[in-house]
């Protein structure tokens, strides 16, 4: 412990290390784990939006895709019929079987 400036010749040395080693344990405590979770909050966000976006894109690309291959058959008008039957079957398909797996549903 530091004493006075009186009576220690390294007061105001040892005072600034205090002072320093107390502003080092509080950045270590509180700045990091405040600048960690909004990196994680940021970033989870970040990529949130982007498997939204793939989502959507690859859906769009699915939607045509499936048209341009039934189209080879049909009309192309009942093609984009038959596609959005078929990719709305397998998502409803697709959503209901994650609703069963889902915890808590008899």
């Amino acid at each position: 412990m530091a004493g006075t400036p009186f009576t220690n010749p390294d007061w105001a040395e040892e005072t600034t290390e205090q002072i320093d080693r107390l502003v080092g344990v509080v950045r270590d405590r509180v700045t990091n784990n405040i600048v960690t979770v909004v990196r994680t909050i940021v970033f989870g966000l970040l990529g949130a939006l982007l498997g939204i976006a793939i989502a959507v894109i690859g859906l769009i690309l699915a939607t045509r895709g499936l048209q341009v291959l039934i189209a080879l058959a049909v009309s192309e008008e009942r093609a984009v019929y038959i596609s959005y039957l078929l990719l709305g079957a397998i998502l409803v398909v697709g959503g209901s079987a994650a609703m069963r797996r889902r915890s808590g549903t008899p």
